[in-house]
């Protein structure tokens, strides 16, 4: 009887513990906002209730649009919508000449994320606003990624990461001749495999970490 008591003092603790779920575990969240065009105008249905419509210029052409979770998104040739549950109109960022063109686009319920040939710029449901970053001169992107509550952008020469909730991209430079390997990237850290160390970097502590080989 003692023993079993013990052992249900066990299972009880860890129930405790699971339940503990930590703010950043993957959780499947449902697509809140729907997204459409017409001939002049996008628009916005947040959580099947308030319609928020924002008008295109004249031959202002979208080329990718997307909504996922808390966010929705529109890229056109000349600006960045994005759209949050918590928002009251469409937030535009204007863009320079054919940046689009080269434009990365990745969107997760949190994170809307664009890179082009210039810039690295992030759209967060915490802040409800722009966040943005210059690009090195010349680089090469190699990766560029939103999860949920984290987005990295790693180049030739330096790994860039935005923690949700964060006001500014954290910036790691990579060595001369050092070389990428491997990047993986979850819904709340990044982990960057080079040819001199593994890089880590995660949202609860929203620093690189540098692990010598």
């Amino acid at each position: 009887m003692l023993r079993f008591g013990k052992i249900l003092t066990i299972l009880i603790c860890i129930s405790i513990l699971t339940s503990s779920i930590s703010s950043y575990a993957d959780e499947e969240i449902e697509d809140l906002i729907d997204i459409f065009e017409t001939d002049s105008k996008i628009i916005a249905i947040v959580e099947g209730k308030k319609t928020i419509t924002s008008d295109l210029r004249p031959k202002e052409n979208v080329v990718w649009h997307e909504s996922n979770g808390y966010l929705g998104a529109f890229l056109t040739e000349k600006r960045f919508f994005v759209i949050s549950t918590s928002s009251d109109a469409w937030q535009a960022l204007p863009l320079r000449l054919d940046e689009s063109k080269k434009g990365v686009v990745s969107l997760s319920p949190n994170i809307a994320l664009l890179v082009t040939g210039e810039r690295v710029i992030a759209f967060d449901t915490a802040s409800n606003r722009f966040i943005e970053t210059q690009l090195p001169i010349h680089d090469e992107l190699l990766k560029a990624k939103a999860e949920d509550h984290v987005a990295v952008v790693i180049t030739s020469s330096r790994a860039f990461a935005l923690a949700a909730r964060n006001s500014s991209f954290i910036e790691f430079p990579l060595r001369a001749r050092e070389t990428v390997k491997e990047i993986k990237i979850t819904s709340s850290k990044a982990t960057v495999r080079t040819s001199d160390r593994l890089l880590t970097f995660n949202v609860e502590g929203s620093t690189w970490k540098e692990h010598r080989f």
